[in-house]
Protein backbone atom coordinates (compact mmCIF):
# COMPACT_ATOMS: atom_id res chain seq x y z
CA UNK A 1 0.00 0.00 0.00
CA UNK A 2 1.80 3.34 -0.89
CA UNK A 3 -0.04 5.84 1.47
CA UNK A 4 2.25 3.33 4.30
CA UNK A 5 5.60 3.49 2.77
CA UNK A 6 6.46 6.50 4.30
CA UNK A 7 6.10 5.23 7.61
CA UNK A 8 9.69 3.84 9.32
CA UNK A 9 9.15 0.48 10.80
CA UNK A 10 9.83 0.22 14.77
CA UNK A 11 12.73 -1.64 16.42
CA UNK A 12 11.83 -4.41 18.94
CA UNK A 13 13.52 -3.50 22.22
CA UNK A 14 14.64 -5.91 24.51
CA UNK A 15 12.34 -4.60 27.82
CA UNK A 16 9.50 -5.29 25.25
CA UNK A 17 9.02 -9.07 26.33
CA UNK A 18 9.38 -8.22 29.97
CA UNK A 19 7.10 -5.54 29.77
CA UNK A 20 4.15 -6.88 27.57
CA UNK A 21 4.63 -10.08 30.24
CA UNK A 22 3.81 -7.18 33.61
CA UNK A 23 1.35 -5.68 30.93
CA UNK A 24 -0.47 -8.94 30.62
CA UNK A 25 -1.16 -9.51 34.70
CA UNK A 26 -1.61 -6.37 35.38
CA UNK A 27 -4.86 -6.05 32.86
CA UNK A 28 -5.59 -9.29 33.21
CA UNK A 29 -5.52 -9.77 29.10
CA UNK A 30 -6.31 -13.03 28.15
CA UNK A 31 -4.02 -15.35 25.83
CA UNK A 32 -6.22 -14.23 22.91
CA UNK A 33 -5.41 -11.00 23.25
CA UNK A 34 -1.37 -11.37 24.22
CA UNK A 35 -0.36 -9.66 20.65
CA UNK A 36 -1.99 -6.20 22.06
CA UNK A 37 -0.46 -5.93 25.27
CA UNK A 38 3.04 -6.56 22.56
CA UNK A 39 1.74 -3.68 20.77
CA UNK A 40 1.11 -1.46 24.14
CA UNK A 41 4.76 -2.60 25.54
CA UNK A 42 5.91 -0.98 22.10
CA UNK A 43 3.67 2.06 22.17
CA UNK A 44 5.12 2.79 25.89
CA UNK A 45 8.75 1.86 25.05
CA UNK A 46 8.52 3.96 21.33
CA UNK A 47 7.20 7.26 23.78
CA UNK A 48 3.69 7.19 20.79
CA UNK A 49 1.49 9.18 21.94
CA UNK A 50 -1.64 7.16 20.47
CA UNK A 51 -2.67 3.26 20.74
CA UNK A 52 -5.87 2.81 18.88
CA UNK A 53 -7.58 -0.23 19.37
CA UNK A 54 -10.74 -1.87 18.85
CA UNK A 55 -10.11 -3.71 21.97
CA UNK A 56 -12.37 -2.07 24.51
CA UNK A 57 -12.37 -5.17 27.14
CA UNK A 58 -8.62 -5.05 27.87
CA UNK A 59 -7.39 -1.72 26.76
CA UNK A 60 -9.21 1.11 25.71
CA UNK A 61 -11.22 0.42 29.11
CA UNK A 62 -11.09 3.83 31.23
CA UNK A 63 -10.92 1.39 34.63
CA UNK A 64 -7.95 -0.67 33.30
CA UNK A 65 -6.40 2.75 31.99
CA UNK A 66 -6.33 3.89 35.46
CA UNK A 67 -4.24 0.97 36.26
CA UNK A 68 -2.37 1.62 33.70
CA UNK A 69 -1.61 5.24 34.52
CA UNK A 70 -0.64 4.22 37.68
CA UNK A 71 1.64 1.22 36.67
CA UNK A 72 3.73 3.26 34.62
CA UNK A 73 3.72 6.51 36.59
CA UNK A 74 5.54 4.33 39.62
CA UNK A 75 7.68 2.76 36.61
CA UNK A 76 7.95 6.16 35.06
CA UNK A 77 7.44 5.39 31.96
CA UNK A 78 5.72 7.04 28.79
CA UNK A 79 1.22 6.74 29.10
CA UNK A 80 -0.19 6.68 25.63
CA UNK A 81 -3.26 7.64 25.06
CA UNK A 82 -5.33 4.70 24.47
CA UNK A 83 -8.63 5.03 22.17
CA UNK A 84 -10.88 3.93 19.78
CA UNK A 85 -10.53 5.39 15.93
CA UNK A 86 -13.94 6.50 16.05
CA UNK A 87 -13.15 8.15 19.12
CA UNK A 88 -9.79 9.97 18.05
CA UNK A 89 -11.62 11.11 15.02
CA UNK A 90 -15.00 12.56 16.63
CA UNK A 91 -12.54 14.40 19.12
CA UNK A 92 -12.91 18.38 19.11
Amino acid sequence: MPYLDNIPDLDVPLETDALSKSLIKLLKIPQKAEADATHLALTILHRITYLLTWNCTHLANPVLQKELIEYCQYHQLHVPVICTPELLLTAP
